[in-house]
């Protein structure tokens, strides 16, 4: 009977152990947020500006973010924390700076989750330092908070944008992202890329002279771009034939160094690739075979390859086979 008692224990134990695992994580500049597989959101960090739904200045545990376990997709702004719900709906909360919370409101700190606008057909969200844009389940992009370089895609450049507006008019949008330099990307239909924003290292245009770009601008001819990643001057960018892409400039393209600058995307070894993803100056990859690549600068160890020295190609980090994101 003891030991029948005790078998159960265990299995219960285990049972509770895996029903707290984490689904999704997503990182924010010092917080992060994970969703849990019955469906509760939980963050720990840095939560002076409400990101994590706390009076807390630093949350080094765990809590819970409200009791709402309806969650979609998450994704974190430098300072803020965003979600969409199952019923399309978007929420923010945290660091309303510049209006990057897309509420309709100048109050700074929002330390509980705000809906945004009352549109129930928000399909991705990708926030940045200052500045949001969001895709819709229409092809439709949206932005709103700091404009200063034109990231939000419209002119005239502006201290603040307080809630969503429509970058362009176009409706066959599929992919977005925002690097952590006032710069935005997406992908239409086509298989074209498309960037706006602040042109630093000519990301988008050619030229030193284009500090920035006001509206959406193709890059390059090639229609068979399907996802990308954004850094702080580079673009990580995959084809359908999952090899890997990269061009603006510094260390983190992964091509040797040659050229350190360019507007032309250049291929990142003739290897297929099944995740990646672009740091500040650094950035990650996973091979189809499972190992896991880094490159870019490493001054303070951040490329995980037990030394201090930049990669200027990827360098494989470990022996394992069994990396998968």
């Amino acid at each position: 009977m003891k030991k029948i008692l005790l078998l159960k224990i265990l299995l219960f134990s285990t049972f509770i152990v895996s029903a707290q695992c984490y689904e999704t994580l997503d990182f924010g500049s010092s917080h992060t947020i994970g969703q849990k597989n019955d469906g509760t959101l939980w963050g720990w960090g840095l939560g002076y500006n409400g990101q994590l739904m706390s009076s807390n200045s630093v949350e080094p545990n765990p809590i819970q973010l409200g009791t709402e376990t309806d969650w979609s997709i998450i994704k974190n702004g430098a300072e803020n924390t965003f979600a969409i719900k199952n019923d399309g709906t978007l929420w923010g909360c945290g660091n309303n700076q510049y209006g990057s919370l897309g509420i309709n409101s100048s109050t700074l700190i929002n330390p509980s989750f705000q809906q945004i606008t009352t549109a129930n057909n928000w399909f991705k969200v990708a926030p940045s330092f200052g500045f949001t844009i969001a895709l819709k389940a229409d092809g439709t992009i949206w932005a709103w908070g700091q404009n200063d370089n034109y990231q939000l895609g419209n002119s005239p450049a502006t201290p603040e944008q307080l809630f969503p507006i429509q970058v362009g008019i176009n409706t066959d949008w599929v992919e977005i992202a925002t690097g952590t330099n006032r710069t935005a990307f997406a992908i239409k239909s086509d298989g074209t890329i498309w960037g706006w924003g602040k042109n630093s290292s000519s990301i988008i245009v050619l030229g030193s002279g284009t500090a920035s770009v006001a509206n959406p601008t193709q890059v390059g001819t090639d229609t068979d771009w399907v996802s990308m990643s954004l850094g702080l001057e580079h673009i990580l960018a995959q084809k359908q034939d999952s090899t890997l892409w990269s061009w603006g400039g510094g260390e983190a393209l992964g091509i040797g160094g040659i050229p350190y600058v360019t507007n032309t995307p250049q291929q990142i070894s003739t290897d297929k690739w099944i995740n990646f993803s672009a740091g500040r100056k650094s950035s990650f990859g996973i091979k189809e075979d499972g190992t896991l690549w880094a490159w870019g600068l490493n001054t303070n160890g951040q490329l995980g390859d037990g030394t201090s020295t930049d990669r200027l190609v990827p360098t494989q980090i470990g022996t394992s086979n069994n990396w998968a994101t």
